[in-house]
């Protein structure tokens, strides 16, 4: 794998952008002067901006859930993942090295238009203004997923070639997290509540952000939880501006399972998704997780699926062995025995049932179910459905979380997201009572969506959860090392091309 100032510069000046909406693509071209000089290729740069979301190492969410208690990878498809989940010591290869790479490619994208931006003329300024904060927005999401991956890494406000990235230290945290703060505070002051285009961001989606960083700063102790309570409220507040609500006709069975069917792409629940079409990788790869393949690069936890507990909203008892009358959210997320798709009744055997599908199943008898439609064929590298990254639904269980955090009502918001799914409200319980349903919660109604592994290490629960997995049905082990575990290892190409970089503890021998 190439540094990512060599992958960056591979790719920059020939993007195929395929966001659905997001379409224009930059000329062929070889250099910023040449290329910066048109508000046409302004534009184009900003889609390539975007279409850095689809890169593999940043998208590819269900990998996220390998490393958590919702899933098991797969070693012989995501070795680095596998071994990093048993608690292993890895080197950053594969996927762990795509993860900091491909969000660089994105970072570079962005500081490479803002450092031209100035010198386009014929564009009016408030369209110059927007283009300059969805690019920092953008930037600030990458530089979020990083923190909270890596920990302090190199802060590149500037695009920097390769003599540069040699010398550069990393940043402290607090730095990142301060930078990340302030650019998402910039970019909402002159965002609206509606996108210029569809698939671009909005004032509700910087700040949904901005509040799911203090939401995580609270929750390991670096600020109080009443400034994260604030910074979530107004991002509430301006997502009902823009529109946004829960998809909820009354029909638990299919509210929730409707959310993630190309035929309701662009519902009022999404604030920020991205948008793809069959030949982007952010959703191919998602396919490969569908019985339809019968492909499993990563396996369903059967606990899992018996975190879901029945419909009248009481614990599920695994004596019972039964998927009937549970919560509708368990059968729209995981495919299991007796569910039919396209005309098939999936009959809990580990290989899919198509014509063409693959042998390598899964090993708990447990596919996704979410993302994957009944337009798939049997290739598994087909599919255009948007992926997530917030939805309302995760505004308000963060606002539950932190109204009870300061000694608030917090019933409201978490009762919404479970009446939508047919679940009795909640009442009457302590304040850790409480947290324990909202994080389960959390766990039901976001599960594969990629966010499980960031709760479980900002709450700093992961130690306690992954070293209890217990999964008889597979023999691969789960290990949690208190002090490694809660960050992955810088790649070392960049260590061993930058001797001012330094290692994450518990990776040096």
């Amino acid at each position: 794998m190439k540094p990512f100032y060599i992958k960056f510069l591979l790719l920059v000046f020939i993007i195929n952008t395929s966001c659905e909406d997001l379409e224009l693509q930059p000329e062929n071209s070889t250099t910023p002067e040449t290329f910066y000089t048109t508000v046409a290729n302004l534009e184009a740069g900003l889609y390539g901006i975007y279409d850095a979301l689809q890169q593999s190492g940043i998208c590819e969410i269900p990998k996220f859930e390998g490393m958590s208690d919702n899933c098991i990878s797969e070693r012989n498809f995501l070795p680095d993942i596998t071994a990093y989940a048993a608690g292993e010591k890895i080197v950053a290869t594969g996927t762990v090295e795509d993860m900091y790479l491909d969000n660089y490619v994105l970072i570079q994208r962005a500081n490479l238009l803002l450092d031209n931006i100035d010198d386009i003329s014929g564009i009016i300024d408030s369209e110059r203004e927007v283009i300059r904060a969805e690019s920092k927005a953008l930037r600030a999401l990458s530089y979020m997923r990083l923190v909270y991956l890596y920990g302090g890494v190199p802060l590149l406000e500037t695009f920097t070639d390769r003599s540069e990235t040699l010398q550069v230290n990393r940043a402290d945290r607090s730095t990142i997290i301060t930078f990340v703060l302030d650019e998402f505070e910039s970019a909402a002051a002159v965002l609206g509540n509606f996108p210029v285009a569809d698939g671009r961001m909005t004032k509700q989606a910087v700040l949904g952000f901005r509040a799911k960083v203090l939401l995580y700063e609270a929750r390991l102790g670096n600020i109080s939880w009443l400034e994260a309570l604030t910074a979530i409220n107004r991002a509430v507040t301006e997502a009902n501006n823009g529109g946004h609500i829960l998809v909820d006709t009354n029909n638990p069975t299919s509210d929730y399972k409707s959310l993630f069917m190309e035929s309701n792409e662009g519902n009022k629940e999404y604030i920020f998704s991205v948008r793809n079409s069959s030949s982007d990788p952010a959703f191919s790869y998602l396919a490969d997780y569908s019985w339809s393949s019968g492909h499993q690069d990563m396996y369903i936890h059967q606990n899992l699926a018996d975190a879901y507990g029945y419909a009248d909203g009481s614990d599920y008892n695994p004596a019972d062995d039964t998927y009937i009358n549970r919560d509708p959210r368990l059968s729209a997320n995981i495919m299991h025995e007796g569910l039919v798709f396209n005309g098939l009744t999936y009959d809990g055997t580990d290989n899919g049932g198509f014509v063409g599908g693959n042998s390598l199943g899964t090993v708990t008898n447990l596919f996704f179910h979410k993302f994957i439609t009944t337009d798939y064929s049997s290739d598994f590298n087909e599919g255009e459905l948007d992926i997530p990254l917030l939805r309302y639904a995760d505004l308000l269980l963060m606002q539950a979380e932190a109204l009870n955090e300061t000694a608030g009502d917090g019933y409201t918001p978490l009762n919404l997201v479970r009446d939508r799914a047919g679940l009795p409200p909640l009442s009457g319980l302590s304040q850790d009572e409480f947290r324990d349903k909202v994080i389960l919660e959390r766990r039901l109604e976001l599960a594969l969506e990629g966010q499980r592994w960031f709760d479980l290490i900002t709450l700093g629960i992961a130690d306690e959860v992954i070293n209890g997995i217990q999964e008889e049905s597979v023999d691969i082990v789960r290990a949690f090392t208190p002090g490694r575990s809660e960050l992955f290892p810088i790649p070392q190409t960049e260590i061993s091309l930058n001797p001012n970089l330094t290692q994450n503890p518990g990776y040096i021998d």
